[in-house]
C-alpha cells in the first residue's frame, strides 16, 4: 500500500478516536476479493480490517463484507441488486452519462451510500484498483473525486463548509464514527 493510501486510513482512524485492535474481521482478503469477483483498492482492504461497518460523521455509510461470512452475503445481494436497478433503463441514472457497470471493463462498482439515497462507486477503468477513482450519484446528479476513497471519507471528516463531494454544509456536525457490530452498535469517538 502506498504511503499516502494508509496515511488517509490512519488519519481516519485518529479523527474518530478508533484504536488499533478495536474490530477483527472474519473474512480474509483474498475472499472477500475472490467472492465479489473483482480486485480492491489497498486502502479499502485496510480499513475493512479496522473498521466494522458503520457511518463516517453520519453521512458516508461503509459496510465491511470481511466483518463475517452473513456480512459477505449480504453485500454481494446488496451490490447486485445495485447493480441491477442501476442498470435499468427505466431509472434513468445511467441516462446522459458515459458510465458503465461492472463487470463491464471499466464499469462501476458500489462501495458506499448515504441515507439520503446517494451511492459512491469506484470507476473500474485500471487493472490496478488503487488507481479508480470515485463517482458519487445523489439521484440525477453525478460527481467524480480522484480517489483514493479513503481520502473520500477523510475529506468529509475534515469539510468545515460544503468543500466535500457531496456538497453538504458539514460545519458544526460532530466528527464521529458509528459502528454497527451484530446487533450493537458503537460509537466513536466514545461518550
Amino acid at each position: 500500500m502506498t504511503d499516502a493510501r494508509q496515511s488517509y486510513v490512519d488519519e481516519v482512524a485518529r479523527l474518530v478516536g478508533w484504536q488499533p485492535g478495536d474490530f477483527r474481521p472474519e473474512v480474509d482478503g483474498e475472499t472477500l476479493e475472490r467472492e465479489l469477483g473483482t480486485p480492491l483498492p489497498d486502502d479499502f482492504k485496510d480499513l475493512l480490517t479496522r473498521f466494522p461497518s458503520g457511518a463516517y460523521r453520519d453521512s458516508i455509510e461503509v459496510g465491511n463484507p470481511a466483518q463475517s461470512a452473513d456480512a459477505l452475503a449480504d453485500t454481494k445481494r446488496h451490490n447486485d441488486q445495485l447493480l441491477e436497478i442501476f442498470a435499468d433503463e427505466y431509472t434513468g441514472y445511467l441516462k446522459g452519462v458515459s458510465y458503465r457497470l461492472f463487470p463491464e471493463p471499466g464499469g462501476l462498482y458500489p462501495w458506499g451510500r448515504h441515507d439520503a439515497g446517494g451511492t459512491f462507486w469506484w470507476i473500474t477503468d485500471s487493472a490496478d484498483p488503487n488507481t479508480w477513482r470515485i463517482a458519487y450519484n445523489d439521484r440525477d446528479d453525478w460527481h467524480e473525486h480522484p480517489g483514493p476513497m479513503s481520502k473520500v471519507i477523510h475529506e468529509i471528516l475534515t469539510s468545515t463548509g460544503e468543500d466535500n463531494i457531496l456538497g453538504w454544509d458539514m460545519a458544526g456536525k460532530p466528527v464521529d464514527f458509528t459502528g454497527f457490530v451484530g446487533d450493537r452498535m458503537i460509537y466513536y469517538p466514545a461518550t
